[in-house]
């Protein structure tokens, strides 16, 4: 080797040569692949716009230009492997050898060796040294300049074909880093040690140049290069690793599936191709205008980076709120997952008397009525929601239950926060001061099926939904269907069935009655004729009013006392063998159902008393004086119903003034035709009373204000106070012609 460095002009003249013809070689080959694939692109039917290889200069073509080009020469089903491990090692290397332009520190230097011997993965990527000394050859064996920058590209994607983009861009890498490193370590060894040695000699004879210094300008636009490439190949492999997850779908990352990895990997290769011919002619100008472009690559790429990460981090939590909807831990994490961002630590719910934040100790351990709305047309449910405010208020038993007022706003303007404030005033429960629209929003519409209009979600206080839309229970059933889940659907939905059931056979019309959209219907009856005509006389007199006409409301009503005898006897007797029926389970005490049926079957030797519904909702049934006050006072109450206050409310606030001032009835009921044993003992079916019957035979009664002696006037009642003795079994009272009676 000496004696041969000692004629270097005539070695090197022939190296020189050699490289050339390899070089030519290498080109020529490359123009007529390259040739031969655009050829197939049109004739396969891809239809593209190809511009011959040797004019298209991708400085000052569009990027679509150059995918179109390109595409052909990709095999869209390649197989991806792990690039990492190689991209690591030879990313180090090149690393490496930069840093010496700094530093000079030699110790840095890593052998190409280390790819060869690093990647042990069997399902690494690992390119044949073959293949990376052709790449290799051809960023380094020919010029590189804008003109023949396209072709010198497409050349390598051509060896590359079958591979995946990541999986290009590395392996460009690793051939590029066979020379790289070397050239820089013993370029920089010569600088650093200012004498003629062996190793600059065997770098001379490798480029077939001559010795050229390395000036701190073209060190510093090298570098810049190398890194910018490194970040744009780091990149790539990101985007790839994503697409290898079949879990990321277009629907789920589009930004992902619409980032130009072509384009991406086509400007590392040329970068490449740039750095490679580092101690070449290439002029100033065109490296400085491929670092200028890397800039504009990696200013997109990482835009397509952040949106993906954006993108991603969105799906992360909208899975997240999916998964609390379906499978919740709590109340909390449920309203977090509905309204607020993941890592929210105070949520921005108001307790609208106080106006003060709810704390979230206080919120685990109550159960809720998600009120979900936009801001229009919201004021029928509020009134509603309002009744039943006021009945879990009143009730301690129902303390920990409370309304959640959950506004949905997509575009909080300044007069959304104007209605939202109006409509806030008139709330006296929980309110969600959030001016944003709720992140939730996307399981809300699938999970609860919510599309705009109100609903009201039950809520327990583990955050399992009882009931996704109560709005309509409450509509009709009222305070009577809670806490208004399912089975308290089911429960008031077959509550009255006993009694719509005989009531229907009475009468056909009244089975289409019940099925009027906010209708109500009077069912009353009694002994008094002269009491059920006037009742229904002002009932007729209701249903022409005005008001009742302008709000809609459907009114129907039936009067027991005008069928047959034979007729009303069956009836009875049907009720009465439903009640028998039930007293047959163990826990009969424990039937709502059974307290209702007493309550009718008490009705049925009074004067007059009705029976009040909305729908099949029995909301109310009563005695002669209060329902006869309530009717007779319409005029009082009329002006209160209206869009947003409905006739059963107006009329049921009414009706709890007068019920106030009418002294409280007695009730009693008979059991006939009992062919088994009879119950030891009821309770009163007013809850104000809360006193056992007493059992006189078969007749069951309890006293707790007037009773009525059925022989004593010519109307065949008279009004008793109740003596010092009610509730007991020692007190009767005798009239003219009547059998003695046990009067409790």
């Amino acid at each position: 080797m000496a004696s041969l460095l000692k004629k270097p002009a005539s070695l090197i003249s022939g190296a020189a040569s050699a490289i050339t013809n390899t070089a030519t070689s290498v080109v020529t080959t490359t123009a007529s692949a390259v040739t031969t694939t655009a050829s197939t692109a049109v004739s396969g039917g891809l239809n593209l716009q190809l511009v011959p290889q040797l004019q298209l200069n991708p400085f000052n073509v569009a990027d679509d230009l150059i995918s179109k080009n390109i595409i052909g020469i990709h095999d869209a089903q390649a197989v991806r492997q792990d690039v990492d491990s190689l991209f690591n090692v030879v990313s180090n290397i090149v690393r490496s050898s930069t840093n010496i332009a700094g530093s000079l520190d030699l110790k840095q230097v890593k052998s190409v060796d280390v790819v060869e011997d690093t990647v042990v993965p069997q399902s690494a990527l690992r390119p044949s040294y073959t293949l990376l000394k052709e790449i290799a050859c051809q960023m380094t064996c020919h010029s590189f300049n804008t003109s023949n920058a396209h072709e010198s590209v497409v050349g390598i994607l051509e060896k590359l074909k079958s591979y995946t983009w990541d999986a290009k861009a590395v392996i460009a890498l690793t051939a590029f880093a066979l020379d790289y490193g070397e050239t820089w370590r013993l370029t920089l060894t010569q600088a650093a040690t200012k004498k003629d040695n062996n190793a600059l000699e065997l770098h001379v004879f490798r480029l077939a140049e001559d010795e050229k210094k390395v000036s701190p300008s073209d060190s510093d636009l090298i570098s810049t290069l190398v890194d910018r490439t490194l970040q744009l190949i780091n990149g790539i492999i990101t985007l790839e690793r994503f697409i290898a997850n079949k879990s990321y779908t277009p629907k789920d990352l589009p930004a992902l599936f619409k980032a130009p990895r072509d384009l991406y990997t086509y400007w590392a290769i040329l970068s490449l191709l740039a750095c490679a011919n580092h101690l070449s002619q290439l002029e100033w100008n065109v490296k400085s205008e491929v670092v200028g472009r890397l800039k504009i690559v990696l200013t997109q790429l990482n835009a397509d980076l952040d949106e993906i990460k954006r993108q991603k981090e969105a799906l992360e939590d909208s899975i997240w709120r999916f998964d609390v909807f379906r499978i919740p831990s709590g109340i909390v994490e449920l309203l977090k997952a509905l309204i607020f961002p993941k890592d929210v630590k105070q949520l921005d719910i108001v307790n609208n008397i106080t106006n003060e934040l709810v704390t979230l100790d206080e919120l685990k351990t109550k159960n809720f009525f998600l009120f979900i709305s936009g801001l229009e047309n919201i004021e029928d449910e509020i009134w509603s929601l309002k009744a039943i405010y006021d009945s879990i208020t009143k009730d301690k038993d129902k303390n920990d239950y409370k309304i959640l007022w959950v506004p949905v706003v997509e575009n909080w303007t300044n007069e959304a926060k104007e209605k939202f404030e109006h409509l806030k005033s008139s709330m006296p429960w929980y309110v969600v001061q959030y001016f944003s629209l709720i992140k939730g929003y996307k399981p809300l519409q699938e999970e609860w099926n919510y599309t705009g209009k109100p609903i009201l979600v039950a809520v327990d206080a583990l955050g399992k939904v009882t009931n996704q839309n109560a709005l309509h229970l409450i509509f009709v059933w009222g305070i009577s269907a809670f806490p208004f889940g399912y089975e308290d659907e089911k429960r008031v939905s077959q509550h009255w069935n006993w009694f719509w059931i005989e009531a229907f056979k009475i009468n056909v019309d009244i089975q289409k009655w019940v099925s009027q959209e906010n209708g109500y219907i009077f069912f009353y009856g009694g002994t008094d004729i002269t009491w059920t005509q006037r009742f229904g006389n002002l009932i007729d007199a209701i249903k022409k009013d005005p008001i009742i006409k302008q709000t809609e409301t459907y009114i129907e009503h039936f009067n027991l006392a005008k069928v047959d005898i034979t007729t009303q006897t069956k009836f009875w007797c049907n009720i009465n063998n439903s009640f028998l029926g039930k007293t047959q389970k163990v826990d009969f005490n424990l039937d709502s159902t059974l307290k209702d049926i007493q309550t009718l079957l008490s009705m049925r030797t009074e004067k007059g008393w009705a029976l009040v519904s909305k729908g099949r909702n029995v909301f109310l049934i009563e005695f002669n004086e209060v329902m006869m006050s309530v009717v007779e006072g319409f005029e009082n109450w009329r002006t209160g119903i209206s869009a947003s206050i409905s006739f059963d409310i107006a009329f049921k606030d009414y009706y709890d003034v007068v019920r106030g001032t009418v002294p409280r009835h007695c009730r009693h009921f008979e059991l006939e035709n009992i062919r088994s044993g009879v119950p030891a003992a009821f309770e009163c079916t007013d809850p104000s009373c809360g006193l056992k019957m007493e059992i006189e035979s078969v007749k069951y009664k309890c006293c707790h204000g007037m009773h009525y002696d059925e022989h004593a006037t010519e109307n065949g009642l008279v009004p008793i106070a109740a003596g010092p003795f009610a509730g007991t079994t020692d007190q009767y009272v005798s009239t003219p012609g009547s059998k003695n009676k046990f009067t409790p």
